[in-house]
């Protein structure tokens, strides 16, 4: 279950085995359920996800009890609400799992000793950093200069997986426009 999280701290490091061996003892196994909340708002994250198999978003609801996606994690990706993690203050975001989830684990206390320790360890730390602040930024991007429509044929066009794996509902709030809308957009492509 962590062959593919070795291969990528190998890929990103320069962590040697006996280091790697260390590393992935801290990543523990963990299924979450469709469905079901790994994070609520007002809790702070005291974990960061790396997802084997399944998918986590990472969300807010609104006053108005409307959902706005930030991001959507799929395989092979790294998930937490960063800012909580790193201020641990209390966050403002959910974390709920959009499917059957195979996860890896590392609580706060573990990844931050390990950066103690393992001083190569901060080349993943970054790695995790300069991701979430590459997708959030396009994100941000797409969102400002871009209408519905536009940002639709974007996520059919570079992230087909989200169009194929993602209710309406989830890629609606992903898009930040209404199920409605989103139904609009798919009868005109």
């Amino acid at each position: 279950m962590k062959k593919v999280l070795a291969q990528l701290i190998k890929d990103e490091t320069t962590i040697n085995e006996e280091q790697l061996d260390n590393v992935l003892s801290f990543f523990k196994p963990y299924n979450a359920s469709k469905n079901q909340l790994l994070l609520r708002e007002n809790q702070t994250a005291d974990q960061i996800f790396f997802i084997n198999k399944g998918c986590l978003r990472l969300y807010y609801s609104n006053n108005d009890h409307s959902i706005s996606t930030r991001f959507m994690a799929f395989e092979n990706t790294f998930l937490t609400s960063i800012v909580s993690f790193i201020s641990r203050e209390s966050s403002l975001e959910y974390i709920e799992a959009v499917e059957n989830s195979e996860l890896l684990v590392i609580s706060h206390h573990d990844f931050f000793r390990l950066r103690e320790t393992i001083p190569q360890w901060d080349k993943m730390y970054i790695y995790i950093l300069e991701y979430g602040l590459t997708v959030i930024t396009s994100k941000l991007n797409s969102l400002l200069t871009q209408n519905a429509s536009e940002r639709y044929r974007g996520l059919l066009k570079n992230n087909p997986e989200l169009v194929q794996r993602l209710s309406n509902a989830n890629l609606a709030a992903y898009l930040n426009i209404s199920p409605e809308t989103l139904s609009r957009i798919k009868s005109q492509i």
